[in-house]
């Protein structure tokens, strides 16, 4: 604030420094807001973390159950901010180890050849544990030799993964925990991982780009009832919100979103919304494991992070952490205390416990203030924040944050006049409805008539454009592609016309040119066309 009392030829210079430096004290003040601290922190030594999953035994005390390169670590969490390792199950050495749990036992697999499936017996602790490998029962034994994935649900087994057996999904029976009974498979597609909800089996077939949705009602007939692709074709994982309709996926490759996808009718799933970690965006979302209205993103280059899914069309980043640069594997926000741990590839195991703050939401429609169209690609930034969402092709924006507070918000596109809007006020878990109607700045003049203007709506346009010809003549309108080539012509006559544009006309940038009866041109606009879904 000291800059503000120099009153020197420096004085506009020093106004504007100390104006940067207050917006960045700001966007610090905001980022800082938005931190989860480190509770609790374990690092083993030479071991490189895998997966991770939660377990409570028979006194209430918590553990983490912890892949390593060298087979299963168990860190007593009972004390968070000083997780202590209690027992290490061996296994052969590999980079990969998924484990889950279902009735006092741990299933851990790798795709470590000839690995199996590692059960662990976890109902002694927190005296002791006992192990051992399983290959599968007598119908395939030695045939169950590695996975990529596990999942335990409902009192049955799924190996997802990696081997000649397992490539799509194996079903076991787990009537008995320590000797799970194959009786199913799923085999159309390699499956990379799999969500278990009732009768239904979230499948991500990585490399066919999709996920699937299979019906496991009969376990010993799986059958395959939807697929649909994910935004970058590579399905890593999925988790499905509590009400079971909106699946959120991950796809394995760098700048992939996380999305939202509707599911409640199958046979119209439609995208909702993407995001993005703050911290490194092109750093894809590994895992997403879904609590309650909330989803915990252990992610690549570092980064957990936890969304506001309350509105999955608006997915909002709420908390964050940075912890390294390795891989976050995993992430599991399901102990009874509400403590959530991550294990970073590298880094160790870390301790967290989020508050799970609620969003503040700004959506609105922006339209073009003469005709009530709406606008595609206007940019709406909320500053102080660094926050900016581009309308769509209704003319929609939604945006939101984390850090609650009034704000200024700008709109902007580059055919009208900006505006500005102070005093926005954002609160935590509402909704903030912010309409806009912009003036085009795009006009052309009348040739030989110095003080009229001829003009076209919307510069983005669908099925309509609206012509203002100020000329005493009769003229021709025609849109024209890029090498000048007319697709479509009129004749329009002085006053305001609206002008049908049939169907056919491809998306893309077109020349609006105005010509008078003698060919002489008395307006030109460039204009975009955008076919409605």
């Amino acid at each position: 604030m000291l800059c503000f009392k120099f009153r020197n030829k420096m004085g506009k210079s020093l106004f504007y420094i100390g104006a940067f430096v207050i917006f960045w004290l700001k966007a610090l003040l905001v980022f800082s807001q938005t931190e989860m601290p480190v509770l609790g922190h374990w690092k083993p030594d030479s071991l490189s973390l895998a997966g991770c999953w939660h377990f409570v035994d028979s006194i209430g005390g918590e553990y983490a159950l912890v892949g390593t390169i060298k087979g299963m670590s168990i860190v007593d969490l009972s004390d968070p901010q000083h997780p202590k390792e209690r027992f290490r199950v061996p296994g052969i050495l590999n980079n990969w180890r998924e484990l889950k749990t279902w009735g006092g036992f741990a299933y851990v697999g790798s795709e470590a050849s000839n690995s199996g499936i590692t059960i662990v017996d976890l109902r002694s602790l927190p005296n002791t544990i006992y192990w051992k490998v399983w290959t599968g029962d007598s119908s395939y034994v030695q045939q169950i030799t590695r996975s990529h994935t596990v999942q335990a649900e409902n009192g049955f087994l799924y190996v997802f993964g990696g081997g000649p057996l397992t490539n799509g999904a194996i079903i076991c029976d787990l009537k008995d925990p320590w000797n799970p009974l194959v009786v199913g498979q799923y085999k159309l597609n390699y499956v990379h991982d799999g969500y278990i909800r009732g009768d239904t089996m979230w499948t991500s077939e990585i490399y066919a780009g999709q996920f699937g949705v299979v019906d496991i009602s009969d376990r010993k007939n799986p059958k395959l009832i939807a697929t649909h692709p994910t935004p970058f074709a590579f399905n890593h994982n999925t988790g499905l919100s509590d009400v079971g309709k909106i699946l959120y996926t991950t796809d394995e490759k760098p700048g992939a979103p996380l999305a939202a996808f509707d599911v409640h009718d199958l046979q119209n799933i439609r995208l909702l919304d993407t995001y993005h970690p703050s911290y490194k965006p092109d750093k894809e979302v590994h895992n997403v494991r879904v609590f309650g209205n909330f989803l915990v993103n252990p992610s690549y280059g570092g980064q957990l992070t936890i969304v506001d899914a309350t509105r999955p069309d608006n997915l909002v980043e709420t908390e964050r952490a940075l912890v390294g640069n390795s891989l976050v594997w995993d992430a599991d926000p399901y102990l009874p205390s509400g403590i959530l741990f991550a294990g970073a590839k590298n880094e160790g195991l870390f301790v967290f416990k989020p508050q799970y703050k609620r969003a503040a939401y700004l959506e609105g429609l922006v339209t073009d203030a003469h005709t009530g169209l709406s606008i595609d690609k206007a940019k709406i930034e909320i500053f102080s924040l660094n926050l900016s969402d581009s309308t769509d092709a209704y003319g929609q924006y939604k945006a939101g944050t984390g850090t609650p507070g009034t704000y200024s918000v700008q709109v902007s596109h580059p055919d009208y006049e900006t505006q500005l809007f102070d005093n926005v006020e954002l609160t935590a878990g509402q909704l903030t409805v912010l309409n806009v109607a912009l003036k085009s700045t795009v006009s052309s003049k009348a040739a030989g008539q110095t003080s009229a203007e001829s003009r076209i709506f919307p510069t983005v346009f669908d099925r309509q454009l609206v012509i203002e010809n100020a000329t005493i003549l009769r003229c021709i309108v025609s849109l024209r592609d890029a090498l000048g080539k007319i697709m479509w012509r009129s004749t329009v006559f002085p006053g305001i016309q609206v002008l049908d544009i049939p169907a056919g006309l491809s998306t893309g940038m077109y020349h609006a040119v105005l010509q008078d009866e003698n060919g002489v041109v008395v307006g030109r606009w460039k204009i975009l066309h955008y076919v409605q879904p």
